[in-house]
């Protein structure tokens, strides 16, 4: 698989609303990912959902002191101060995942259409799609216009 494949981006369903919505631009992880500028993303909503919903670029990763994530980006996770805290709770430092150009799916993919595919599992966090065959169903899903987020 090669950096410039599509990943795959798991979310609870209430972030992925958000994410769709325009709310939230910014996905936060404990763990910074190595992920290029521009790494273009599915973003699957997670159980009980259970479906790839858009496609979405990362505008690029931040690792920061936690009190630096949220004064920068807290606006834009649609979480409270207090699950930041929760999540983030025993680390000095966290990420932040800039997300911009948020396509939804016309018709959203449910994980039993991926796993008629192939031998899909969804990713805990994410992961590469290279050309399989899940991939290859996704590609052919129609895209609705992008929604822009602005994050300061």
């Amino acid at each position: 698989m090669r950096d410039e494949d599509p990943i795959m981006l798991s979310v609870a369903p209430q972030y992925a609303r958000a994410i769709l919505a325009g709310i939230k631009g910014v996905e936060l992880r404990r763990r910074a990912p190595r992920l290029q500028a521009g790494t273009r993303a599915w973003l699957y909503s997670t159980l009980p959902v259970g479906e790839v919903v858009a496609m979405l670029t990362i505008d690029k990763v931040v690792e920061a002191p936690l009190a630096e994530l949220w004064g920068r980006y807290g606006p834009h996770t649609a979480i409270a101060r207090p699950a930041f805290d929760a999540y983030f709770a025993g680390l000095d430092r966290g990420a932040a995942l800039i997300i911009r150009d948020v396509q939804a799916l016309k018709e959203p993919v449910s994980l039993q259409a991926l796993r008629e595919k192939g031998a899909f599992q969804p990713p805990q966090f994410y992961r590469r799609m290279g050309s399989d065959a899940p991939n290859a169903l996704l590609n052919d899903s129609e895209l609705h216009p992008a929604v822009q987020v602005a994050v300061g």
